[in-house]
């Protein structure tokens, strides 16, 4: 994590050179003087920096560095069920990569958590205005304890989530993933709901129709 923040610093002050040497190579041609060995004019080097200021690249480091504040990061966490997230802002983003045998409560209202890669990680949360996605990961438990819109299941084996009744309302989206169970509060329980795994597509005459199949693996 602190090679990637030196990494982010150093591209940092790299975007904040081309953005001076942008200003300049737009001053009148007049007011250049000599640059790089070039009188009167914009020294090609210049001319390729604008050019590279005006890119994808640049645009995407900057928003980098709007971004990189609000997001907070667990990265390879192993046999840890002590990791909190307590200070929380609506903006906020939680990226969980690559955790084993861990457990993870964020407390608080936060934008959206991704959990990444990660194998047998326990989460409870109060509340995401956004969504929580889970990608490449096995033996995910999520508990909510609020309120979730979304909730995305990606290339995933083995993901149980826990609904409180205030979050009956959330959609789940699930795309090349198995064994997923949904679990809705009733009676001061929980029962559990399979998330179809299978479908069944037919044509109606007019459009296909898909469905759950009857029997799912």
């Amino acid at each position: 994590m602190a090679n990637m923040q030196g990494l982010v610093e150093r591209l940092e002050r790299a975007v904040s050179r081309l953005e001076s040497l942008s200003a300049e190579s737009h001053r009148p041609p007049g007011d250049c003087g000599e640059v790089n060995g070039v009188s009167g004019g914009v020294a090609p080097s210049v001319e390729a920096f604008d050019k590279l200021m005006n890119s994808m690249v640049a645009e995407f480091l900057k928003n980098s560095r709007i971004l990189a504040g609000d997001v907070e990061t667990h990265e390879y966490q192993e046999d840890r069920n002590d990791l909190v997230i307590s200070e929380t802002e609506l903006k906020q983003v939680a990226y969980i990569f690559k955790c084993e045998k861990s457990t993870l409560q964020i407390k608080g209202k936060v934008n959206s958590i991704i959990i990444d890669n990660c194998k047998k990680l326990g989460l409870v949360f109060d509340n995401v205005v956004g969504i929580v996605e889970v990608i490449n990961s096995q033996d995910i438990q999520i508990q909510v304890m609020g309120r979730v819109p979304t909730i995305s299941i990606n290339k995933t084996e083995g993901c149980h989530i826990y609904l409180s009744e205030d979050a009956l309302d959330c959609e789940i989206v699930s795309a090349k993933s198995s064994e997923m169970n949904i679990l809705i509060p009733q009676d001061g329980d929980y029962r559990e709901f399979p998330v179809p795994e299978q479908f069944k597509t037919a044509w109606d005459g007019s459009k296909l129709i898909t469905e759950p199949a009857e029997i799912m693996a």
